[in-house]
């Protein structure tokens, strides 16, 4: 949805179901990422699956590349982040036998709107883009 809604007000929640340990992967965010961007756009989506948070190195500058330095949230069950749509966060691989569950909500202030008729994820409705005037 960061991709192709207009405009950038919007907020994501990720709310821990499960501690969130180094051995769980956990989510892990990029300081200052939510400022990067090619030509005013957002970065790309460079893993469909979402299941590689170093996929993102491969489209990154000398100097991204230097700054990207992931750092776990630590959530444990029941708390919740805030985070900015466009900051690069993700989960390593869950090593342990325990859960890593999560639930994340995304809030839109009113007036946003799509800007893309291409489809987000497979089986998932278009929303179809809205004209503005």
């Amino acid at each position: 949805y960061w991709t192709r809604t207009k405009p950038m007000k919007h907020i994501t929640v990720h709310i821990a179901l499960d501690d969130q340990t180094p051995e769980t992967g956990g989510l892990h965010f990029i300081p200052g990422s939510h400022r990067w961007s090619r030509n005013d756009q957002p970065l790309p989506i460079t893993d469909a699956s979402f299941g590689d948070m170093e996929s993102i190195k491969k489209v990154l500058t000398d100097d991204e590349l230097k700054q990207f330095k992931p750092v776990p949230s630590g959530l444990t069950k029941g708390h919740a982040s805030f985070h900015h749509p466009l900051m690069v966060h993700g989960s390593y691989a869950n090593k342990s036998e325990n859960p890593r569950r999560a639930c994340v909500v995304n809030y839109f202030v009113d007036g946003v709107y799509s800007d893309s008729n291409e489809s987000l994820l497979n089986g998932v409705p278009i929303v179809n883009k809205v004209c503005h005037s």
